[in-house]
């Protein structure tokens, strides 16, 4: 069989197709796929092959045929700009016949019958919107937004035995669930539960209660591990749950109550945070949750650890960005967290906004600000059931106008290497919610990136930037 008369022939439901075998880079086991918002039916989703994203078309959708069996699907992997991946239901072998690039062949009639693959997707697609370069204009530029975040705080809120602490932002470099396996290490007191690997590096895990003096607990689901800076060295922080993202003005803070720091454990409280209510948080800093001798023996190993990394050959430094992570059903999705002013509960009653959208839940006061709370479930086209647990709301600033999106869970926040980063594929559009990817691991896991200012765009922010005017001015 010449190679310029091989096809490669499949099956979809029950129709018998073939393509040119000259188009075809691999056929593979479908990865998992991850599913896009606002894009069409024949988008399956976005997936990572050979370190590439790709978009994946579900072909019993765009021939509008009932899908067969899932256990024996294939996908079809097309070349092109970007390439394509064809989820198909059966790969039934390889027949001699001619193909145009570009040409679905229809086989189950008696006779060959071609469908422009292309001119398909284009119709399939025509409602996406395409990439489109961002000017400076708009709703504010960087300069305010810059100068408002240096004058605030940020810190991480979580949980311990019940009770709210923080930790400043920049010193948490990351948050991740509890890893199923801690090595557990000879001759340590309460506090050292043990090492993970994190990135091929060794990561001490500690048990914040036990330096803070409190019972300790076993952890539990909802266990988070908040990897923090002390000096070049990095230690894992076991706390009972993640909270929120708080930010405050530096007067918010205060001295400490000597009966904090006057508990069985190494650790002291910083300092205390007064949030709008009376409520107080318990502001911890690494190089006080230790006593002085462990604190320079721990920035000693990380001298000496940066020291040997340095030395390495070929090393060379590692651009990383900061991602908030949070979930709507079944799908996780990343937000930069520059540009989260703060995490909160989904307060008990909102406010109810006359003539506002559906999708508008209310508003909420936050700081002395109203803030509009826009439901991303409903956005997103989400069907699966909402989790246990009160939602929360990631409010965003842009520009002059935040927003709060409700979301089913805040999970971790997740430090990746700028090279995971990808631009989206235009083919699987998002509307340009989603302006970038990042391949989590190599079992072509994706991890679809937010593009704030797009996602309040969709919601019509000048509307309700009108709307929130409204209610703040009152009757």
């Amino acid at each position: 069989m010449s190679p310029d008369r091989a096809l490669l022939t499949f099956r979809v439901g029950d129709r018998r197709l073939a393509v040119a075998a000259a188009d075809v880079t691999e056929v593979v086991r479908p990865p998992p796929v991850t599913r896009v918002p606002h894009a069409p039916a024949a988008v399956a989703g976005v997936t990572s092959l050979r370190g590439q994203v790709l978009p994946v078309v579900a072909l019993d959708s765009l021939l509008d045929v009932p899908g067969g069996d899932a256990a024996g699907r294939r996908l079809v992997v097309l070349s092109g700009t970007p390439p394509l991946g064809l989820a198909v239901d059966e790969v039934t072998g390889l027949a001699d016949g001619y193909a145009e690039p570009g040409a679905l062949l229809l086989t189950d009639e008696g006779e060959a019958r071609i469908l422009a693959l292309d001119t398909m997707l284009e119709a399939a697609f025509a409602g996406l919107s395409r990439s489109r370069a961002r000017t400076g204009g708009g709703q504010g530029g960087a300069a305010p937004e810059a100068s408002s975040a240096a004058a605030e705080l940020a810190l991480l809120g979580f949980e311990l035995a019940g009770q709210p602490y923080a930790l400043p932002l920049e010193q948490a470099r990351e948050v991740l669930a509890l890893p199923p396996e801690i090595s557990a290490l000879p001759r340590t007191d309460g506090a050292m539960l043990g090492v993970t690997t994190l990135r091929g590096a060794l990561l001490p895990l500690v048990s914040t209660a036990v330096l803070l003096g409190l019972p300790p607990q076993p952890p539990g689901p909802g266990s988070r591990v908040i990897v923090a800076v002390l000096g070049d060295a990095l230690i894992g922080l076991v706390v009972d749950r993640l909270t929120s993202i708080l930010r405050a003005p530096p007067d918010a803070l205060g001295p400490v109550p000597r009966v904090l720091n006057r508990a069985a454990g190494e650790a002291q409280v910083d300092s205390m945070l007064r949030l709008p209510g009376g409520r107080l948080v318990s502001v911890l800093t690494p190089e006080r949750l230790f006593r002085e001798a462990s604190v320079a023996q721990i920035l000693e190993d990380g001298r000496r650890a940066k020291a040997m990394e340095a030395t390495t050959e070929g090393a060379v430094p590692t651009a990383v960005r900061k991602l908030l992570i949070f979930t709507l059903g079944d799908e996780a999705y990343g937000l930069p967290i520059e540009q989260v002013e703060e995490v909160a509960p989904m307060p008990d009653t909102l406010s109810r906004l006359p003539r506002a959208p559906a999708y508008v839940l209310g508003v909420m006061a936050l700081r002395g600000a109203v803030i509009p709370v826009i439901a991303q479930r409903q956005r997103f086209g989400v069907e699966a059931a909402a989790p246990a647990g009160r939602p929360r709301v990631v409010v965003c600033r842009l520009g002059d106008l935040v927003a709060g999106f409700a979301v089913d869970a805040v999970t971790e926040i997740l430090e990746v290497r700028e090279e995971l980063l990808g631009k989206a594929p235009e083919l699987a559009g998002s509307g340009q919610v989603f302006d970038r990817v990042v391949r989590l691991d190599d079992k072509g896991r994706v991890l679809l990136v937010v593009d704030p200012q797009a996602l309040l765009e969709r919601a019509e922010a000048d509307l309700i930037a009108d709307l929130v005017r409204e209610a703040s001015a009152g009757p």
